[in-house]
């Protein structure tokens, strides 16, 4: 039996019915699309703040549907990263982030939610308050662009009608050199794109980004590390291959490949790229748990890459000779990525109409892609 309109059908009638039905919810989904699209009223100042849950809401268990309203879908993955950092509220001397740039917030029409802006960015980096070198050489800016839908009540609304978005990256420094040879140390940058939009729509990217030309055809001859760290990069391989190729041809992999990348863009992927696409009934579910856990290994490999170097710094087998940029591949690898990411910035339509031109265009270009 089916309800229509508060009355009972019968099954053989309810089936007649159901694809008039299942195209009925498809244009509905697609008209709610379009006006959530044009639903965002002009932008407002507000404090960046951590998602707070009630104790009254700790106790909601969630349905199994996705298309719920839960709770913290992309905090977790942002903190993560800038814990391992050391960062806290005492870290606001090393921001590089503008006043104006740290938070906005753009009210959504017809409810009390607001998309809420949080922008971080250091340049001055702590391993701990131990360690006897506080100064982390091997990383020059770390920064993050994160976007969560709140409700009034300043908790984070997880819904396939929502906007959720993290970019997080980390550059490494330019300067570096093998102390014997004199050679460039060309190391990655570290991306991460994780994106959910509406309609039920998630795009995920991870990646250590080359910024030395490579052949990422074939990740088995990619050679993206220095020598020094090749088993760093088979580790990688490995993750990678953990999460987007199946055991065997039979097997599906954990999280399947997002399709082709625009060839202007292949410079700047490796063959490690972990890149996927979630639009299915679990896709939440899928993000909360398969990706989290790709996310922290790509994390925590990245930050292991660091700290070999920064080990490596500390021992004098490699240095660093600021102003360097005669005949310099890294430096002008990172120009070349920054620029590519200024001018093609895929975020940027959707900044500008949360938060207006001016103020994202001053973000894109100031803080999250500045000129090296």
């Amino acid at each position: 039996l089916l309800y229509c309109r508060g009355h009972l059908l019968p099954r053989k009638l309810a089936l007649i019915m159901m694809p008039s039905i299942t195209m009925a919810a498809a244009l509905m989904s697609a008209a709610l699309l379009i006006l959530q699209a044009q639903s965002f009223a002009p932008p407002t100042s507000s404090l960046c703040y951590r998602s707070k849950v009630s104790p009254q809401l700790q106790q909601l268990k969630p349905k199994k549907s996705s298309y719920t309203t839960s709770l913290h879908l992309y905090n977790k993955f942002h903190e993560y990263a800038w814990e391992k950092l050391h960062y806290n509220d005492e870290s606001s001397y090393a921001s590089t982030v503008p006043d104006n740039l740290k938070t906005n917030k753009s009210p959504v029409k017809g409810s009390d939610n607001n998309v809420v802006a949080c922008i971080r960015s250091m340049s001055e980096f702590r391993k701990s308050d131990t360690t006897s070198n506080n100064n982390v050489e091997a990383l020059r800016l770390v920064r993050s662009a994160f976007l969560e839908t709140q409700t009034d009540s300043s908790e984070a609304l997880k819904s396939p009608m929502a906007i959720h978005v993290l970019n997080f990256v980390m550059f490494p420094t330019t300067h570096i050199r093998d102390a014997s040879s004199g050679a460039p140390v060309g190391l990655p940058i570290f991306g991460a794109d994780i994106v959910s939009l509406p309609g039920n729509k998630h795009l995920v990217a991870l990646d250590f980004q080359p910024v030395l030309p490579i052949n990422n055809d074939d990740e088995s001859s990619a050679n993206m590390f220095p020598e020094q760290y090749s088993h760093l990069e088979s580790k990688l391989l490995a993750i990678h291959a953990k999460y987007q190729k199946g055991s065997d041809e039979a097997t599906e992999p954990l999280l399947a490949w997002g399709g082709d990348i625009p060839p202007q863009a292949l410079r700047w992927f490796s063959p490690y790229a972990l890149w996927t696409r979630l639009s299915d009934e679990n896709a939440i579910q899928t993000v909360s748990t398969t990706v989290w856990d790709a996310y922290r290994e790509y994390v925590d490999l990245y930050f292991e890459l660091m700290d070999a170097v920064q080990e490596d710094l500390d021992d004098g087998k490699l240095e660093i000779i600021p102003g360097d940029e005669k005949n310099n591949a890294v430096l002008s690898g990172q120009r070349e990525y920054l620029e590519y990411r200024r001018i093609n910035d895929p975020a940027r339509p959707m900044l500008q109409r949360l938060y207006g031109k001016d103020w994202a265009e001053e973000l894109i270009d100031g803080v999250l892609f500045p000129t090296l």
